[in-house]
Parts: structure tokens; sequence; C-alpha cells
């Protein structure tokens, strides 16, 4: 009886999610003041970053809060992002990055199923051009909805990531890539994109 009274006292507090604490404040506004003045940062998308900041400091523990705070971040970076494959960002720009990934690491960690954490992981990997390690998150990815809205960012992500490691002709990837283009017909949102997309990936995976 006390064995299971003391298991029935632990295990709430053994299985509660870990809490996410964000970076300083103080500390996040100086980096993206100097990464804002290397023409990095999307300075319309501050505000947002505000509002998710203070989201993720009232729920620490929320994983879906804690994706939102690192998805605008992400968001924020994209015009550093834009060309981190081939121009090394800045120091600030990077913190911010790495803040980033920390809390969809975290969320991830919460939930493993959270297919948005982990495709958003992947694609801040891909657009670093570290097209390597992205592979396993953009695979978890790849269980939502086939053909839905975050189905169709993963498997874009996942097949950018198979032309630039040159695994263009593994089954995984080449069933994704049939899947994709049958998708890209009939897909409402960014239909455009991905039927441009599908078309230059013909020649990596046919």
């Amino acid at each position: 009886m006390k064995q299971l009274f003391l298991f029935l006292f632990i295990t709430p507090f053994a299985m509660a999610q870990a809490t996410f604490v964000p970076v300083e404040k103080e500390r996040l506004d100086t980096w993206l003041t100097e990464a804002k003045e290397n023409g990095e940062v999307d300075i319309k998308q501050l505000e947002k970053l505000d509002a998710e900041y203070a989201d993720v400091l009232t729920t620490p523990a929320s994983t879906n809060r804690i994706f939102d705070y690192g998805r605008i971040l992400t968001i924020a970076l994209q015009p550093g992002l834009a060309s981190a494959s081939e121009k090394e960002l800045s120091g600030p720009a990077q913190k911010i990055i790495d803040e980033a990934e920390k809390a969809y690491r975290n969320a991830i960690s919460n939930c493993d199923c959270h297919g948005r954490a982990n495709i958003m992981l992947g694609l801040l990997y891909n657009q670093q051009g570290k097209y390597y390690i992205s592979e396993p998150y953009l695979e978890k990815g790849l269980e939502l909805e086939e053909g839905g809205e975050d189905w169709m960012i993963a498997a874009n992500q996942y097949l950018l990531a198979g032309a630039y490691t040159y695994n263009t002709t593994e089954v995984k990837y080449v069933e994704v890539y049939v899947l994709f283009k049958k998708y890209a017909k009939t897909v409402t949102k960014d239909a455009a994109y991905y039927q441009k997309m599908a078309g230059l990936y013909v020649s990596y995976y046919e």
C-alpha cells in the first residue's frame, strides 16, 4: 500500500511537461537590434514576437505556446535565413536562431508527435544548409494528414533535403515525390508554388 501511495504521489511530477525558459527579453532585444542593423530581421514581425514572448512566459509548459514562440523567431529572421546557406548569419542572428531551435526541441521533447514543431525544426536546418540533419524531423511531419497543408510543407522540404544530400534514388524519397507531385495538382493554398517545385524536382527524382 505504501508503494502504491508513493507511486500515485510522484507520478504527476514525473510525467509533467518540461517548462521552457526563454532568453531574457533585454538580451533578445539586443540581438534583434543588432541583427536588424545587418538587414536580417523582418521588423513587421517584432510586435507579434513581443506577444508570443509574453505568452510563453505566461504558460511556459504549453507545447503550442513554445512552438509559436520558436516559429515567430524563425519568421522574424527570414531576411537573414533567405541567404543563410550561402552567407553566414551574423552572431546575433545566429543566437536568435539557436533560441528558435531550443524552443522547437523543447516542444518536441514534450510531445514527440508535435508534427509542426518537427517540420519547422527541419525547415530551419534546411534554411541554414544543414540538410543532413533535417531528415528525421521532416519524416515526422510526413506522418500528418497526407496532402494537407503541413504535409505539403514537410514533403517539399524533405525532397529539397534529398536533392542536396544526393538521396534522390532512395525509395522513401521517390515515394514522397510521387505523392507530392500528385497533391501539387490539387492543393488550393500555394498551388502555383508547389507545382513549380514539383517541376523542379523532375530532374532529381525521375
